[in-house]
């Protein structure tokens, strides 16, 4: 609805406000893939009138706008090449298989690129998927309208209520700065790239590194020195770059010094980087008739915001003092361009690098670089996407910020299902912990005009650990104190750890989907979305509405079994009563087995579940054999007889009882921080030793760790030093360097290990006698593959594998006959790592 009217309620209008006023029931900012999704969601479940303003004419975010066209999907731990952890679900399948459909048409292959990922898609043809999915809503239903070249400059809140509410937008063009629109809504998506309309809005939101100190993560630093606020993962201006009969370089970057690529050249085989991100593939596909499409993606394009060249510093100060010490999140538009112009130079540089020194060096020049010019997709005068890639915006401070160790999966293993599965669920996701190079290092002394690369900072790196099997909630969608405000894109309620873990192609959309369908029962039910999250009566018309199935709709997944296709009949069934908990789960069984026959027992655990949530005993099992699809089919259909509700008990903050207040509950009806409460790790896989026997007396123990570990209580230290009499233990040859401390909970025993790649051997001097022997080997990161350990000559452990986050413990008396106790890691021949976490000798 167009109108020239003044709008009446909220903060008043200048009179530069004024010229233009639309209402619509829904506005979301940013045409981001997160907030396509959610236009998408919310008009399927009837949202009447929906805006989208966008500040370019691009759709589609990282699959489009920022050219990351080798579209990342959750990836389970054992990382690239194994496809990805639970199925393709929701809006990111009907998505993907527009793509392929596209991409058929176009190459004859639904998956051109013949790289590390599944699928991958040129920008332009990535933005027709989102387009045709967007075509029935705008063309027919005629809910969605989409404004393109506007940024948000003011967002307008009503004063008075306990969270002041958001009520509209205004917006300046691209185009005309003298040309302001105003768009006033009932609920409010900010899925910009940065967070503006959360910023604007006077919500509060975060950024930066957070420390220990304040969410209690494992992998966060504990001091700030180090850690500026300014640190954040890394933008990157991808490039596409297309083959050609030439050998001709790009023009050499202005500000192009050799040094900045050279100390910085991770990946450095050209093969890998040819084929790691390619996009399409025409010597593997010889029938594509395209020339070879790669992204150039990688490391040595990442370009750090901690500190900024001197150039940037000075051309950000000229715009406002104190410009250059602002987190990009809080910086203007003008002054991030000047950011993005900077990043630009130097992936043109690293294109450059690859063009000329690299090209020289290589003895199979058919595959050089320099025969591959950038490849104009996007209509800019510098043939690069109008964005750089974003990984990191700034954080909402929402009703709950998702933390590390609630994504974490149980018991340290990232093949189970998280730590907290929230009752609140609207997406599934898995990924590594992952950051990009945060850190910008000079490389001449003082000079931040010189040449600089890239590095880690401790804790802030590529993965692993990976998290668990989890979920998203729908209360970090919401501001703590904002209502008619939904964060979306990477406007997120989490740390800046989680963050960095949810941010790929399939979670965005997957969440945007979640966030649409919250804004749709917001607008219909007229409910505060402060309440949505702990109403049981606006719960299940999400869920419902997410994982439905309808003409050519995708169900969504709810819950993230491993091996439930959307397309089987019970997927449906299934999901629902999953995340209602109608189901018997346990953390470590994350297959459903839909085909394999339901036995009595599991029927039975069922139907008391079900029982206690419905506090009914007129409940009767299906009758006759079926599989275990077959009956939750049956069993959803007919619980939709009953009532479902969260459990409460009463208290007005705090409904489990737990001390926890529901405001800083990650679990508000489940009594602690766990889902799992009554579950128990195997004793002789959890990596941590029994207690002592008191039938034995305890002689000595050892933690294998680097020097600079904590130290444990009863266990004296050993880093890999060589054997020196007067400690009475160490190695035949030094090990020192070859130990990890994997962070990721405070049990120091099983985070850190000693290792060998072939064959080591360690000693103990000890009276000649019988002693009882207890070890443990494993990594609470990674699995870890042939494992040995011989113990004074009998070959306890050969060729074992162990599980990330799964350890192996073992016990033996052995006879020492010569005064030293010798235990061997690994094997001569061997290849593969053996991690020996801790020792202990009783007699």
């Amino acid at each position: 609805m167009l109108t020239l009217l003044l709008w009446g309620g909220g903060t008043p209008l200048r009179a530069e406000e004024q010229r233009e006023l639309i209402e619509t029931d829904l506005l979301i900012v940013g045409g981001t893939e997160s907030g396509c999704a959610a236009a998408i969601q919310a008009a399927r479940m009837g949202v009447g009138s929906i805006t989208i303003v966008n500040d370019i004419e691009m759709l589609g975010g990282q699959f489009t706008a920022e050219s990351l066209v080798a579209i990342d999907e959750n990836r389970p731990p054992s990382g690239y090449g194994h496809g990805v952890p639970f199925p393709r679900a929701g809006l990111f399948k009907e998505l993907m298989d527009r793509i392929e459909e596209i991409n058929t048409e176009k190459f004859g292959h639904p998956r051109p690129g013949n790289t590390h990922v599944i699928t991958t898609a040129l920008p332009r043809d990535a933005e027709q998927a989102f387009r045709d999915l967007l075509a029935p809503y705008i063309q027919e239903t005629k809910q969605i309208r989409i404004i393109s070249n506007r940024y948000p400059i003011k967002v307008h809140v009503s004063q008075g209520a306990e969270n002041p509410e958001v009520t509209g937008v205004t917006f300046a063009s691209t185009q005309n700065e003298d040309d302001p629109l105003f768009i006033q809504a009932r609920i409010v998506i900010d899925a910009t790239d940065w967070g503006d309309v959360i910023r604007l809005s006077g919500a509060s939101y975060e950024f930066g590194p957070d420390l220990k100190e304040k969410y209690g993560e494992p992998l966060a630093p504990e001091k700030r020195e180090g850690y500026p606020l300014t640190d954040m993962n890394p933008i990157t201006y991808n490039m596409l770059i297309e083959e050609t009969d030439e050998y001709k370089p790009i023009p050499k970057p202005a500000s192009y010094d050799i040094r900045n690529y050279e100390t910085n050249n991770y990946p450095k085989d050209p093969a890998y980087i040819y084929k790691a991100r390619r996009i399409i593939d025409h010597y593997g596909f010889p029938d594509i008739q395209h020339p070879d499409v790669i992204l150039l993606c990688f490391a040595p394009c990442d370009y750090p915001l901690d500190i900024l060249p001197q150039s940037v510093v000075q051309a950000l100060e000229a715009t406002e003092p104190g410009a250059s010490r602002k987190n990009i999140v809080e910086m203007n538009r003008e002054q991030r361009s000047i950011v993005f112009e900077n990043a630009k130079q130097h992936s043109l540089g690293y294109l450059y690098y690859l063009q000329t020194a690299v090209h020289d060096q290589m003895q199979d020049q058919q595959h050089s670089f320099r025969r591959f010019k950038l490849l104009d997709q996007f209509g800019t005068s510098d043939q690069l996407p109008p964005k750089p890639y974003i990984r990191e915006s700034l954080r909402l401070h929402a009703l709950h910020m998702l933390k590390q160790q609630e994504t974490t999966g149980v018991n340290n293993d990232a093949l189970n299902f998280a730590d907290s599965m929230f009752h609140d669920g609207i997406a599934c996701f898995q990924f590594e912990y992952d950051f990009h190079p945060t850190q910008r290092i000079f490389l001449e002394e003082n000079n931040p005009a010189g040449p600089w690369r890239n590095a880690f900072r401790k804790g802030r790196t590529w993965g692993p650990p990976y998290s668990g099997l989890s979920l998203f909630p729908a209360r970090s969608l919401i501001p703590r104190n904002r209502e008619r405000l939904l964060g979306a894109q990477k406007n997120l309620g989490y740390t800046s750890i989680v963050s960095s873990a949810v941010r790929l192609h399939d979670q965005c959309m997957a969440i945007g989907q979640g966030i649409g369908a919250v804004a749709a029962v917001a607008i219909h039910t007229q409910q505060k979305l402060h309440e949505i999250p702990y109403q049981t009566a606006a719960m299940e018309p999400i869920w419902n509405a997410l994982c439905t199935r309808a003409g050519d709709v995708e169900p969504a997944m709810l819950w993230p079994w491993r091996d439930l296709e959307p397309d089987h009949p019970a997927f449906v069934a299934v999901n629902q009563l999953s995340i209602r908990r109608l189901l018997p789960i346990v953390p470590t069984e994350v297959t459903f087995r839909a085909d394999a026959l339901a036995d009595e027992n599991w029927k039975k655990e069922v139907l008391e579940i079900t029982q206690k949530q419905f506090k009914t005993h007129e409940l009767k099992l299906p009758e006759g054999e079926l599989s275990r699809g077959e009956f939750a089919i049956q069993w959803w259909n007919a619980m939709q007889r009953y009532s479902f509700s969260f459990p409460q008990n009463n208290l007005s903050d705090d409904q489990d009882g737990d001390g926890l207040v529901d405001t800083d509950d990650p679990l508000p009806y489940t009594p602690g921080i766990s889902s799992w409460p009554d579950w128990k790790p195997d004793p002789q896989t959890d990596g941590l030793p029994d207690a002592s026997d008191s039938a034995r007396t305890l002689i000595k123990q050892f933690n294998f760790a680097g020097p600079e570990t904590s130290p444990v209580e009863g266990f004296l230290l050993d880093s890999g030093e060589q054997f020196q009499t007067e400690k009475g233990y160490g190695w035949q040859e030094t090990l020192r360097g070859q130990h990890r401390n994997r962070g990721q909970s405070t049990d120091t025993l099983k985070e850190t290990f000693v290792f060998t790649r072939n064959h080591a051997v360690w000693e103990c001097a000890l009276p000649k006698g019988t002693y009882h022997v207890s070890f443990c080997v494993g990594d609470s990161a990674h699995e870890q593959m042939g494992q040995n350990v011989t113990v004074e000559n009998q070959s306890v452990l050969k060729e074992i594998d162990t599980r990330q986050g799964v350890f192996r413990e073992e016990s033996l008396q052995i006879e020492v006959m010569d005064g030293h106790l010798t235990i061997e890691i690994g094997a001569p021949e061997s290849s593969t790592n053996t991690c020996l976490n801790w020792l202990r000798i009783e007699q």
